[in-house]
C-alpha cells in the first residue's frame, strides 16, 4: 500500500508592506495549511525587517545592559578592600566582609551567565559573517568549564581557541575564592627603641657578707628574703620571674651544648622546664606594660659541680662541733683561684654524714630577655669573661676572700641561727629543699639523707641555694619592685647600687587593622575585568548582529523543517520567541521514513502520523 506523499509547504510570506508600528495591528492569527489545526496567535504574517525595536525588545535591552554591568560590583569590592588596607577595623569593614562571604556563590553564577552569553553571541556574530561549523559549535557549546573541555575532546580539535576558552572558565572559581580571601584582620605592629635599666652586677660588692658587723646588721633582711624565696619555690622554681617580678637567669650549665654558636638558645617551649640559677631574679626598670620588647642584661652567678656524694661515718668526716646540721667548707682554707674546692657535709637520718666533694666558680653571663608586656623570660644566653664590665681582679679577690668565705659559713645557719643545739633540731629547710624541692615545708623532726642524691642533682640544687642566698644579701631595696623613677636615689645608700642601661627593641601591638591580600586582590580584579569586558562585548555583539538568535534552541529545529510544518513566515523570530509561539506543538525525534527499507532520523510533528519510533535493529541514513 503506497503512502500519500507529504505535502509541501511555503515558507515565504506574501509580499506586502511592512506591518504597522502598532503591535496589535501588525500581529494576527496565522493558520496552518491543515484545516483542523488551531491558528497561532501573534505569528508574523507580513515581511518585516530583522532586529526591529519593539517595546519588549527595548525593555530587554535595558535589562541586558544592567546584567552586563554587574561585574562592576566585584571590581568595586576589590577597590574598596584595597582602600581598607591598614585601616582600623570598623562596622563598615565588617559589612564589607559579610558581603565578600557571598562572593563564592554569586560570582560563579554571574560568570556563567555573562561569559556563556558572550561566547554564544560571538558565535552568532561569526555565523552571520561566515565561519566553520566546528568553530561555531566550540563557541556556542562553551557554557561551562566541563563543556569547554568536552568540546575539545568530542570535536577532536585541540586548538588554541579551545585552550583559551578552558582557561577563561577557570577564572570562575578563582574569582569567587579570591573575594573570600581578599581581606583579613591582624594586629598592627609599631617598632621603636627604648631604654631599660637593670641592676648592675657590681652591686654584689656591697653585699652584707663583707664583714661580721654588716652581717649582723643585715641578718633580718637577708633571712626573710632568702626564706621567702625558698618557701615559695614550689610555685616559682621553674617560672622565668620570681615572686617579686624580677627576671631570672637560667643555669648556664643546664643549657650548654644545645647549639654550636656562642649564644645558647633556652628551651622555653611547651613541656620544657628551664632550670634557673637562683630563686631571686634581676631587677629591671622601665619595662613597658604593653607590647613586646627584647633587651640584653648581664649578671654574675655561682656555679657548683660535684664529683662524689656518699655516706660516711662521723669519725671519717671531721664535721666538728654540731653547731649546724650541715656545713659548707672550702677545703683549701682560702680560695685563690677558680674553681674553689668545696665540701658539703650533712647529718643523715642514721647518725652518719652525707659528704659531697664539689668545685665552685664565679661566672659572668649575658642573656637576651624577651617580654610580653611586663612578663619576661630569658631566650638566649652566653658566657662572658669574668673580669669585664668594671669587675677587676681586686673585686674578685674581695669576693673570694670575704664574700665567699662568709657565705659558706652563714648559709647553713640561716633558719636556726643562735640555736644552742642545732644538731638536735633535725635538718634545716635548705637540706629538706635539696632532697625534695617540691615537698619540704613543715615540721619534720628527722634528718634527710642527702647522700642518696646523684652528684649532679645535688650540685644543681646547691647552686640554686647559693645563688639565691647570695642575691638576698645585696641590693635588697631594689628586689621588691616599685623602683623609683630616679634610680640614682638608690645609690645614696650604697655607691654600688647602680643600674646599667640597655637598649630595648619594642614592638607595640595596636588595635586590629585590615590587611588586603594583594595576590587575591589581583586575582579578583583581573577576573572581574575580564568578565566585564566579556559582558559588554556580548551585549554589543548581540545588538549589532542582525541574524536572529536561533543557535542552541530546541525551537530552531522547526525552522524550515518540512517535517515540522509551521505557518508561513517566522524566519525573523529568535529562538525563545519561536518556542513561545509554538509552545504546544507536539514534536518527536524519530524515523521519518518508517515505510522505507532504510530509515531517516529527524525531528517531526508527532501528531501527523508521519514519524515512527527508533529501533536498534533498523538501519538509518
Amino acid at each position: 500500500m503506497n503512502q500519500r506523499p507529504p505535502p509541501t509547504f511555503s515558507y515565504a510570506p506574501p509580499a506586502g508592506p511592512p506591518p504597522s508600528s502598532d503591535y496589535k495591528s501588525r500581529d494576527s492569527k496565522a493558520f496552518f495549511d491543515g484545516k483542523n489545526e488551531p491558528p497561532v496567535r501573534h505569528w508574523p504574517i507580513h515581511s518585516q525587517h530583522v532586529a526591529t525595536v519593539t517595546p519588549l525588545r527595548g525593555f530587554i535591552i535595558v535589562f541586558d545592559a544592567l546584567l552586563a554591568s554587574t561585574p562592576i560590583m566585584f571590581i568595586a569590592l576589590a577597590l574598596v578592600a584595597a582602600r581598607l588596607n591598614e585601616k582600623t577595623v570598623s562596622d563598615y569593614g565588617h559589612k564589607l566582609g559579610q558581603t565578600l562571604l557571598l562572593s563564592p556563590t554569586v560570582f560563579p553564577i554571574l560568570f556563567a551567565a555573562l561569559m556563556g552569553r558572550c561566547f554564544k553571541h560571538v558565535g552568532l556574530f561569526l555565523a552571520e559573517r561566515g565561519t566553520t561549523l566546528g568553530r561555531l559549535e566550540q563557541l556556542v557549546g562553551c557554557q561551562s568549564l566541563f563543556s569547554a573541555i568536552e568540546r575539545q575532546i568530542a570535536l577532536r580539535s585541540w586548538s588554541i581557541i579551545g585552550l583559551l576558552l578552558t582557561m577563561v572558565w577557570c577564572l570562575s572559581p578563582v574569582g569567587g575564592q579570591s573575594a573570600l580571601r581578599l581581606l583579613e584582620t591582624e594586629s598592627k605592629a609599631v617598632n621603636s627603641v627604648g631604654t631599660y635599666h637593670y641592676l648592675s652586677p657590681l652591686a654584689s660588692q656591697d653585699s652584707v657578707l663583707m664583714g661580721a658587723s654588716a652581717i649582723n646588721t643585715g641578718r633580718s633582711t637577708f633571712t626573710s628574703l632568702f626564706l621567702a624565696a625558698l618557701l615559695s619555690s614550689t610555685k616559682y622554681q621553674n617560672t622565668p620571674m620570681d615572686l617579686w617580678g624580677n627576671v631570672k637567669m637560667p643555669l648556664y650549665s643546664s643549657i650548654t651544648n644545645s647549639t654550636s654558636s656562642e649564644m645558647q638558645a633556652i628551651p622555653n617551649g611547651d613541656g620544657q622546664n628551664v632550670t634557673y640559677a637562683s630563686l631571686i631574679g634581676i631587677p629591671v626598670s622601665g619595662v613597658r606594660s604593653s607590647g613586646y620588647s627584647n633587651y640584653n642584661l648581664r649578671a654574675r652567678q655561682w656555679n657548683i659541680s660535684c664529683d662524689s656524694n656518699q655516706e660516711m661515718s662521723p669519725n671519717a668526716t671531721s664535721f666538728g662541733k654540731l653547731t649546724a646540721t650541715w656545713k659548707l667548707n672550702n677545703t683549701d682554707g682560702l680560695c685563690t683561684k677558680y674553681p674553689c674546692n668545696l665540701s658539703l657535709k650533712s647529718i643523715d637520718n642514721s647518725g652518719n654524714f652525707s659528704v659531697a666533694s664539689c668545685k665552685m666558680s664565679y661566672e659572668h653571663f649575658e642573656a637576651i630577655i624577651g617580654c610580653n608586656g611586663t612578663i619576661c623570660q630569658a631566650d638566649e644566653m652566653r658566657k662572658l669573661d669574668l673580669l669585664s664590665d668594671g669587675y677587676t681582679q681586686d673585686y674578685d679577690d674581695f669576693t673570694r676572700s670575704n664574700l665567699l668565705r662568709n657565705m659558706l659559713n652563714i648559709l647553713p645557719t640561716v633558719d636556726n641561727y643562735g640555736v644552742a643545739d642545732a644538731g638536735a633540731r633535725a635538718s634545716t629547710n635548705m637540706e629538706r629543699w635539696m632532697i625534695d624541692p617540691w615537698s619540704f615545708i613543715g615540721a619534720k623532726y628527722d634528718n634527710v639523707d642527702l647522700y642518696k642524691l646523684p652528684p649532679d642533682v645535688l650540685a644543681e640544687r646547691l647552686t640554686i641555694l647559693v645563688n639565691t642566698f647570695f642575691q638576698a644579701t645585696y641590693a635588697t631595696t631594689a628586689l621588691g619592685g616599685n623602683l623609683p623613677k630616679n634610680l640614682t636615689e638608690l645609690a645614696d645608700e650604697s655607691p654600688f647600687l647602680t643600674f646599667n642601661s640597655t637598649q630595648a627593641d619594642i614592638t607595640d601591638v595596636s588595635e586590629l587593622i585590615y590587611r588586603t591580600k594583594w595576590r587575591w586582590f589581583a586575582a579578583l580584579l583581573v577576573s572581574s575585568i575580564i568578565l566585564q569586558i566579556a559582558a559588554y562585548a556580548g551585549l554589543v555583539l548581540k545588538y549589532i548582529t542582525l541574524a536572529p538568535d536561533i543557535i542552541g534552541y530546541a525551537s530552531s529545529l522547526t525552522l524550515l523543517n518540512p517535517y515540522t510544518p509551521t505557518p508561513t513566515g517566522g524566519t525573523t523570530l529568535h529562538g525563545l520567541e519561536r518556542a513561545a509561539l509554538l509552545y504546544d506543538m507536539p514534536v518527536k525525534i524519530g524515523d521519518v521514513c518508517a515505510g522505507e527499507p532504510v530509515g531517516a532520523i529527524a525531528m517531526a510533528r508527532a501528531d501527523l502520523g508521519r514519524v515512527g519510533g527508533l529501533d536498534r535493529r533498523r538501519i538509518y541514513i
